[in-house]
């Protein structure tokens, strides 16, 4: 099993109601939130409903590593750090994010973790549309340059 990437890029103002209930099923409510989620049908169906709001992509461990260390939270108001993490029973950073990926677990199944990485806009702005699909010249859905756009969100 995969982990994959998901970014909810339009927020909930105006979307249908089943599609603003999958993505809060998903745990990205907010504009720029993100998650990992694990890839498996009933998660790609949700992702299929959702194509027109969210981008995704498969996540490694490295990129986790980083994506946790700047945007991990426990609560709104204290962030994830060494501490925190070995209290919950991981070495690090790389040890929860090796673990996520090779376990194929998500965000919101581990506990005393927040199911959200809050992001914020992409520094230099999105350099294809934000309302297109990715095969039509956009960001949208199935995004294999999806790691990068985060980058520079963090």
């Amino acid at each position: 099993m995969t982990s994959l990437l998901v970014v909810n890029l339009h927020g909930l103002i105006n979307t249908p109601a089943e599609v603003r209930t999958t993505l809060k099923e998903l745990g990205i409510g907010k504009r720029f939130a993100a998650t990992v989620v694990v890839d498996d049908p009933t998660t790609m169906g949700a992702l299929r409903l959702c194509k027109e709001y969210v981008a995704w992509s498969e996540v490694d461990a490295a990129f986790l590593e980083s994506l946790l260390k700047a945007r991990g939270r426990i609560s709104n108001s204290k962030t994830l750090d060494e501490e925190s993490l070995k209290s919950m029973g991981y070495k690090g950073y790389a040890d929860l994010a090796s673990k996520m990926v090779k376990n194929g677990s998500t965000l919101s199944s581990i506990s005393g973790l927040k199911p959200y990485l809050g992001l914020s806009p992409p520094r230099g702005g999105f350099k294809r549309s934000s309302r297109r699909q990715f095969r039509q010249g956009g960001v949208l859905g199935e995004n294999p340059s999806l790691p990068d756009i985060v980058r520079r969100m963090m």
